[in-house]
């Protein structure tokens, strides 16, 4: 993996349940990252933001946003719990159209052009091994008086092809990502990037020109939890105690296997339903301003 850019640092968000342990730096909700779309049909074209996180972090109280100031230190944003819309289908994703003065803060975001899809998979030949990374919040180490969102790094280890059960029963379509996703890093954005040089089976006209130069990298998906073990408590000399006791005498252990819900299921969330109805009532706004007041001709 090569080093990668400062931005994808800076698109990360933390999210905290309140305005006081947000500036306290506690270690206590999850994270986010911001996406952006570009108006369609203006004169003058801006950028719409959104925050981006799992349904179940918001669900759980960590709404209010956490953002890096341009002059340093923190600053805290709090969103209403009904500014948040949740995927239709039941998938652990959670959008809210933000709004701050872009020059007091230093951030990034993700292009909504710049997601994976079922096509790109297919014209990739995405898989496998394919090298990948999550940028968010390390909670043992955030970042107390700025965010400091970390990277980890590794690889797809599953495609989404039979989904995960949650611990609400819902069947969440996931990838497997060996990026040792921890409690804290719930929300994060995951990437996926193409190295140079990397051969590509079953793909036509796969020229020279293509090999020598990366692609991506390209939102994979969000990072929704971890996949865990029960290991039975042992004693002393390392043997299992009572093999058949209940999971209350067992050990959770963290697989280090990220589940990431395909950005695909981000993209219908922010593309349909009432974030792009929102968007479409904005754009006719504007142009029913500039009909009814033209701009006066320069003389």
């Amino acid at each position: 993996m090569p080093r990668i850019r400062d931005t994808y640092l800076d698109c990360v968000i933390y999210l905290y349940p309140d305005a006081r342990s947000a500036e306290a730096g506690e270690r206590v909700g999850g994270s986010g990252f911001l996406v952006g779309i570009m108006s369609e049909g203006l004169p003058t074209d801006f950028v719409f933001l959104y925050a981006i996180t799992n349904r179940h972090v918001i669900e759980r109280g960590s709404r209010v946003l956490r953002m890096k100031p341009r002059d340093g230190g923190i600053d805290v944003l709090d969103l209403d719990e009904r500014s948040w819309v949740y995927h239709p289908d039941g998938d652990d994703l959670a959008a809210c159209l933000v709004s701050f003065d872009p020059k007091a803060y230093k951030f990034s975001f993700v292009w909504r052009r710049d997601f994976v899809d079922k096509n790109l998979v297919a014209d990739m030949n995405i898989g496998p091994g394919d090298e990948a990374f999550l940028v968010g919040r390390f909670i043992n180490h955030e970042g107390r008086q700025q965010n400091l969102p970390t990277a980890r790094f590794g690889c797809i280890a599953q495609m989404p092809n039979e989904p995960i059960v949650q611990d609400t029963g819902f069947r969440q379509e996931s990838f497997l990502v060996e990026v040792r996703s921890i409690g804290g890093y719930s929300g994060s954005p995951v990437f996926v990037f193409i190295p140079p040089a990397s051969l590509r089976e079953g793909i036509k006209d796969w020229v020279p020109l293509k090999i020598m130069r990366g692609h991506g990298p390209w939102l994979l998906g969000v990072d929704w939890g971890h996949i865990n073990d029960w290991e039975p408590i042992q004693n002393e000399r390392g043997e299992p105690v009572n093999q058949t006791a209940p999971k209350a005498q067992h050990v959770k252990m963290n697989t280090g296997m990220a589940a990431v819900v395909p950005a695909w299921k981000l993209a219908e969330l922010l593309d349909s339903g009432p974030l792009a109805e929102y968007r479409a009532q904005i754009v006719a706004g504007v142009l029913e301003h500039h009909r009814l007041n033209p701009p006066s001709p320069v003389v």
